[in-house]
């Protein structure tokens, strides 16, 4: 086949990249999902190149038989460390009940492919800072008025206004502001950003997760009130620390879903209990898996655990604009004891990769590779060398504070024992998740001098750098600039403009050699030592089908179905 299918440059442009070599199938498909190529144009770029659609890679586990209707799913996740609001929430177990009822502009499936859910379609304008998204028509809301292109804007208001209390901002800021989202007719809203912005759509997917969609007159604070959504069941009941109960939606618009009658949001403290409970069958699945505490279901011949590469990922910061770690090379040091292939060995089994102090993962398309950047490794020696050359002395004493969640606390506990052999002496606080991030003016997160925080799976670099990163996501000193995640308050304009430049473009050599400048830059600075991307785990009974193996954060569960 020719060229002659492409209809416009940006197409014919992703052709030559994948004709060339320059982008795989994989990065093609990525790519050209967030771009808003059509299916047949990706299938017309992909013959041209001598394959096809079609990829068992990118989909979701088997169902393994015909799907059987009915039937409520169990499933486990940890409490939610505030209200669960659409609007506010950021931790898992919130993330994980709003997205049971509520839905997304776009998902992603868990190769990032992002995919239609209540936008049938989207596309830039000419410079990629306007963006079109065609909104789904016929579907309602679950009090049973319509869904329109009303509710989009006013959603987008209301996560972009700085008095919301909005977790999303940090995602938005600089790209999005408030008021700048327009109904352009009865089908098509337009997002006019502040600055081109090329992985636009995954802002406004699941990776943004309090990008759900609400109705134009919703009140924050009113979600576990329940019946408010458009998705595929609805809330029916949300007990405090204790569970949430949904039934299935009779007018969901994706017919013949959902396969289930109900499912159940059951809350866990700890990971133990959620563990044994699986095992005891008191619950289907797990939301989120960690490997540490979580050993016995590997091999628990009940259990399947689904196993997906991620870019969910833990901060080790440290605050650079404060003594002791204003000093690069005091983080240096950090960085240089630790033996990260150990880390992996003893805490993850080997479930986890390499992280190499930039935030760049690994499964990102445009990531520097070790041929571009070597990768850190232990050297005792120099990070001793690096200790008495920042303080003037051999040792120092240093507090690392931590949240009680997943695998942080022995993470924590690995980074006391390995920075000790340097001279870093460290006494651990770990706080209950809730203390840890708080509200307001009292996030001990942001203002710690050494922590570490966890991160969930973002679509695109940008989603991980413009909030945690860029000088303008330093917190202010009484943290009343919401969004701003810079844990680190680590500020380099030259990152900064090289990050800007990577978000604006949309070919594939550019985008690589912006992301190896900028990679290189922080990982010199290191404002964080970013030692391992996490593999997302999801342990599931035997019975449960149709349950996507990721991205974890979030949960999917239309297309769910249990066998007897």
């Amino acid at each position: 086949m020719g060229t002659e299918g492409f209809v416009n440059d940006l197409e014919y442009h992703l052709y030559e990249e994948a004709r060339t070599g320059r982008m795989t199938r994989k990065q093609l498909l990525v790519r050209g999902s967030v771009l808003g190529i059509s299916a047949s144009a990706m299938s017309a770029i992909l013959a041209a190149c001598g394959t096809s659609a079609s990829d068992k890679s990118t989909s979701t586990p088997s169902s393994g038989g015909a799907i059987k209707r009915g039937g409520t799913l169990r499933m486990g996740v940890s409490v939610p460390a505030q209200d669960v609001d659409p609007v506010t929430m950021f931790n898992e177990g919130a993330i994980a009940t709003a997205n049971i009822a509520l839905e997304y502009l776009c998902y992603p499936d868990p190769s990032y492919v992002l995919t239609p859910r209540l936008a049938t379609k989207w596309a830039p304008g000419a410079d990629a800072s306007t963006w079109d998204f065609t909104i789904r028509q016929g579907v309602q809301w679950q009090d049973g008025t319509p869904f329109t292109v009303d509710d989009v804007v006013a959603t987008f208001d209301r996560l972009t206004d700085p008095n919301s209390k909005s977790a999303a901002l940090s995602q938005f800021a600089g790209v999005l502001s408030a008021g700048n989202v327009e109904r352009k007719d009865d089908q098509t809203v337009t997002f006019h950003l502040d600055r081109v912005y090329s992985d636009f759509p995954y802002l406004v997917s699941a990776f943004t997760y309090n990008s759900l969609i609400t109705p134009k007159n919703y009140e924050i604070g009113t979600f576990t009130n329940g019946g408010i959504g458009t998705g595929a069941f609805i809330l029916k009941s949300y007990q405090n620390g204790q569970q949430a109960t949904f039934a299935k939606n009779p007018h969901y618009w994706a017919k013949g879903m959902p396969y289930l009658d109900g499912l159940v949001m059951k809350y866990f403290s700890d990971n133990a209990p959620q563990v044994a409970a699986l095992q005891a069958g008191a619950i289907d699945a797990m939301v989120e898996t960690p490997y540490q505490g979580s050993q016995a279901l590997f091999s628990d011949a009940n259990i399947t655990i689904l196993e997906n590469p991620s870019t969910q990922y833990r901060t080790l910061q440290m605050r650079t604009d404060e003594q002791p770690f204003s000093s690069q090379e005091l983080r240096q040091a950090v960085a240089y004891a630790l033996n990260r292939p150990d880390l992996i060995t003893g805490l993850f089994n080997g479930k986890a990769v390499l992280g190499n102090d930039h935030a760049f993962a690994p499964t990102f398309p445009d990531s520097p590779t070790t041929d571009d950047l070597p990768q850190r490794v232990q050297d005792i020696d120099k990070a001793k060398q690096l200790v008495q050359s920042a303080t003037g002395k051999s040792s120092i004493n240093v507090t690392l504070t931590t949240e009680d969640y997943l695998e942080v606390p022995d993470y924590a506990t690995f980074v006391k024992e390995q920075l000790k052999a340097v001279g870093i002496n460290v006494a651990l606080e770990v706080q209950p998740q809730s203390t840890f991030y708080g509200t307001g003016s009292n996030q001990p997160w942001l203002v710690v001098p050494f922590g570490i925080t966890d991160w969930a799976a973002r679509g695109t670099p940008g989603q991980i750098l413009d909030p945690a990163y860029t000088c303008t996501s330093v917190p202010n000193k009484d943290l009343s600039n919401s969004g701003a995640w810079n844990s680190a308050h680590w500020c380099n304009p030259q990152f900064d403009s090289l990050v800007k430049q990577f978000e604006a473009s949309v070919d594939q050599t550019e985008r690589r050699s912006l992301a190896v400048q900028a990679a290189k830059i922080q990982q010199e600075a290191v404002p964080d030592v970013i030692a391992y991307w996490l593999a997302e785990l999801r342990a599931i009974r035997k019975n449960v089908h149709g349950l996507a193996k990721g991205p974890t954060s979030e949960v999917d569960a239309r297309g769910v179905w249990l066998s007897a």
